[in-house]
């Protein structure tokens, strides 16, 4: 599956005047909640970020009772301490169904999309990123 990077405006700054966009490798997914419902969500495929982690708010909306996940205090994208409460979940890529877990975090409204990271979603895709051609590629890994 092939999906282009998203663009996102950005501001001219000392380090890059000449900058007016950032691109990044968000890509659109399904959330399925506890009502058999696809809930629609973008989540940005990230390589640094050890796991998947998405906003509170989606847990509540796909039915989820957030704080009854299990609890995991981590250091992100905030650079502050931050709780996230994990849950297994099912998500739609491209079509496909996958079962992965999830930590849902309520202090992430700086962030306008989810986390896919190393735990679970690597292990269902070899993903390719390509900056040049402002697109990724994921390849499902069967052995799963």
């Amino acid at each position: 599956m092939k999906f282009s990077y998203q663009k996102y405006p950005a501001d001219p700054n000392t380090a890059f005047p000449e900058r007016k966009r950032a691109l990044r490798p968000v890509i659109p997914i399904g959330i399925v909640g506890k009502d058999k419902n696809t809930y629609h969500y973008e989540a940005l495929i990230d390589s640094g970020a050890d796991h998947n982690i998405f906003h509170a708010e989606i847990g509540e909306l796909i039915g989820l009772d957030v704080k009854q996940g299990k609890p995991l205090n981590f250091w992100g994208v905030t650079g502050e301490k931050q709780q996230a409460y994990f849950h297994s979940i099912e998500i739609e890529v491209g079509g496909h169904r996958h079962k992965i877990y999830c930590g849902f975090v309520y202090d992430f409204k700086n962030l306008a999309y989810g986390i896919l990271g190393q735990d679970d979603f690597f292990k269902l895709y070899a993903v390719e990123f390509d900056l040049n051609k402002e697109r990724l590629e994921l390849k499902p890994r069967y052995n799963r």
